[in-house]
């Protein structure tokens, strides 16, 4: 039987959330999904008068006829009267963990192109059958309860709201509705390859589906488990406000005897979120990796751990948990006046419009701290290891200067709050996780 289309008054359903969105992004990667996704959300911004979405194509410059693939999607784009702009990922070498690192881009890319240009969401075209496959695929692994309820209809992480609403329509109805439209649509030849785990599962599917077991039942259950999960990530939300601070600066800190005494599932979550936030990773931790850290931490309660890019370091009372700097350490990034930039997934700093020049922004860094504290008497107000991990501005002569660490609920103590009298700028930690 041949899949049919989406309807509008389907497409009015699964796309209700966007109306109460206001501006937000699309990641339309060429293929039918992602064109389906960018077709209909026009649409339904035309019939409802909403504003129109952008949309994003990252270019992974991983094989031939990516570029021209990219510029296919932004004639399209530009035929529904659509905003585009083209991504592009420099990769370096290419070797076994290309493909993880490839995604980790992808959100990073449309993450930092949506903070510059104040789009406060992001709405990807995972559908139906991802939910099976990534069901299955967690299932093998031997997930838990996160795993099997797969991917989420809405998260939250570097600031930015993730939105997945064709998560209950089939890949051969976003197809058809594609095809429908007179839209084309490119095939990734790495979907046919078997070398990669999802092709075999898909592959996998078709034999599972003849004995009952179809993708919509898969789902169905990744939707039922996603329920329980939101119960618990409400007692979750309990436990860090009572247990856990967290700071402006970046970092935080979780009663030890709390997160011990703790239901180990709600520990273990604690753990996970204030891990994600302070790392700024777009990948979720690994189940087996966060037990055997909470494992460690019973077992040896005095020796520091590390996860997430972060480092985990035991207290009299509490541990903290701080950015870690690697051999790469942290990025640089360029920003002019009147610009916004996410900097490490993890802080978005706005520089004034009024600035007369543009700025580099780096880490602090044991070099700035000693800049900072020339000439100052007493110490710095928050813990070196975070302080080193904050955002500074280098103007072009050289000179560092501090954004403002304000934060609504929160301000930073002297000298890390001082910056330059005249100096606008202002710095933002974003604690949201997906």
């Amino acid at each position: 039987m041949t899949a049919a289309p989406l309807t509008e008054a389907e497409t009015d359903r699964f796309l209700a959330p966007l109306a109460r969105r206001g501006r937000y992004a699309l990641a339309v990667s060429g293929g039918p999904d992602s064109i389906a996704l960018l077709h209909l959300s026009v649409d339904f911004a035309r019939r409802h008068a909403l504003p129109a979405p952008v949309a994003l194509t990252v270019d992974h410059d991983l094989r031939s006829g990516s570029r021209a693939e990219a510029e296919t999607v932004a004639e399209i784009a530009d035929e529904l009267g659509v905003r585009h702009a083209i991504l592009t990922w420099r990769h370096g070498p290419v070797d076994a963990s290309v493909q993880e690192r490839a995604r980790a881009a992808r959100y990073g890319l449309m993450a930092a192109y949506c903070t510059a240009h104040d789009i406060p969401a992001l709405v990807t075209a995972h559908h139906l059958d991802d939910q099976a496959e990534t069901f299955l695929m967690r299932l093998k692994r031997g997930s838990g309860l996160d795993g099997l309820a797969a991917i989420p209809e809405e998260g939250n992480w570097a600031g930015l709201t993730l939105l997945r609403p064709l998560l209950e329509v089939p890949k051969a109805r976003l197809v058809t509705t594609a095809e429908a439209a007179g839209l084309p649509y490119s095939s990734d030849p790495s979907n046919e390859d078997a070398r990669f785990e999802r092709v075999r599962l898909r592959e996998a599917m078709v034999v599972l589906s003849e004995i009952g077991l179809e993708p919509e039942a898969i789902a169905l259950s990744a939707r039922r488990l996603r329920r329980a999960r939101l119960a618990i990530e409400a007692a979750v939300d309990g436990f860090i406000e009572a247990h856990c601070e967290r700071s402006p600066a970046g970092y935080a800190s979780i009663s030890r005897s709390a997160l011990l005494d703790a239901p180990e599932e709600v520990g273990l979550r604690a753990l996970a979120r204030l891990i994600s936030a302070v790392g700024g990773s777009s990948e979720p931790l690994r189940l087996a990796k966060l037990e055997a850290l909470l494992e460690g931490l019973r077992a040896e309660p005095d020796k520091a751990q590390t996860l997430g890019r972060c480092q985990i370091l035991p207290g009299r009372a509490s541990l903290a948990i701080y950015r870690e700097v690697r051999k790469t350490g942290l990025p640089h990034g360029a920003l002019r006046p009147g610009e916004r930039l996410l900097w490490d997934n993890r802080f978005r700093l706005e520089l004034g419009a009024g600035e007369a020049e543009a700025v580099t922004v780096e880490a602090l860094g044991e070099g700035g701290i000693e800049a900072l504290l020339k000439g100052e008497d007493g110490a710095l107000s928050v813990p070196r290891l975070a302080a080193c991990t904050l955002p500074v501005c280098r103007r072009g002569d050289g000179r560092l200067f501090l954004p403002d660490f304000a934060q609504g609920w929160a301000l930073l103590p002297t000298p890390l709050s001082r910056h330059e009298a005249g100096f606008d700028c202002r710095a933002t930690f974003l604690w949201g996780t997906s």
